[in-house]
């Protein structure tokens, strides 16, 4: 039996199982795992990246609870954005409608790198359920860059050569593992080229100040050594509790899966125990 608003699904794993979702802008890829009636939590991808690099993570945090996680428009086996629209607000509709979708009242949002942009901005209009936000190595505040710079990249990542940019910018953040290093490039690589310059522009035009004010709820920050820096997230309030995992490259939860699953079931089993 499918879920509200789910068109068909089929299993990929024994526990997990795949959707598509209806989007606001074209059909989203889902994955699902069910396991008790604890507070859920819903996986968000990076930018160029995609859901199951969540897979591990999602196997270890599901035990009593729901674990949900898809592909943003224009990233994996979800269809572009028809508006090209790949903006965080845009974005965080994807996160609504498949929330929607699974039929999650309240839920803890957990996002890697430029994902995080799109849960904060999520989270800002919708604070009443979300239960908190786990980012993991989230991108940082892009002002600390000169706008030259941000802009430069922008333009690489829209021109002809945009696949070869990213690539080589991930090669050089992935860190030291080969397969994380290969499973990030071919992620990349199926990207909607529109998508592709679509979240640099949203990112290179990032204030994360508004959302960061607007939700009031709990957020946890799991950071790289790379990234804990004066520009991160957590400098900017100081309320944002945080954390840095040593040896790892950018995609932590595909070098480190076991430290990332530890750092969410502790974040939602302390905002569980506080519901009580």
């Amino acid at each position: 039996m499918l879920l509200p608003g789910i068109a068909s699904s089929q299993t990929r794993e024994t526990t997990m199982k795949t959707s598509t979702i209806a989007g606001p802008q074209g059909q989203l890829a889902g994955y699902d795992i069910k396991s008790g009636g604890g507070l859920p939590i819903l996986f968000a991808h990076g930018d160029c990246s995609r859901a199951t690099q969540w897979n591990r993570v999602m196997q270890l945090t599901a035990g009593g609870r729901e674990a949900v996680a898809f592909d943003f428009r224009g990233h994996g086996a979800s269809a572009p954005a028809a508006d090209a629209d790949y903006g965080y607000d845009g974005r965080a509709d994807d996160i609504g409608a498949v929330a929607d979708a699974f039929g999650l009242k309240r839920f803890v949002l957990v996002a890697h790198s430029g994902g995080s942009g799109a849960a904060l901005a999520y989270a800002a209009g919708h604070a009443d359920r979300v239960a908190g936000i786990l980012l993991v190595d989230p991108a940082t505040d892009p002002r600390a860059l000169p706008k030259e710079i941000r802009d430069g990249f922008v333009r690489d990542l829209a021109g002809p050569n945009g696949g070869d940019v990213l690539s080589a910018y991930y090669t050089s953040i992935a860190g030291s593992n080969p397969d994380v290093r290969k499973q990030v490039i071919a992620d990349a690589a199926v990207v909607d080229p529109a998508a592709r310059a679509g979240v640099g522009k949203a990112l290179a035009e990032w204030n994360p100040e508004p959302t960061l004010d607007a939700y009031h709820g709990p957020i946890f920050v799991l950071a790289t050594e790379a990234n804990d820096n004066a520009a991160a997230l957590f400098r900017l309030r100081s309320r944002i509790g945080h954390r840095t995992v040593a040896g790892s490259g950018h995609w932590v939860m595909l070098d480190e899966p076991e430290a990332v699953a530890e750092a969410v079931n502790t974040f939602v089993s302390t905002i569980e125990a506080g519901q009580k």
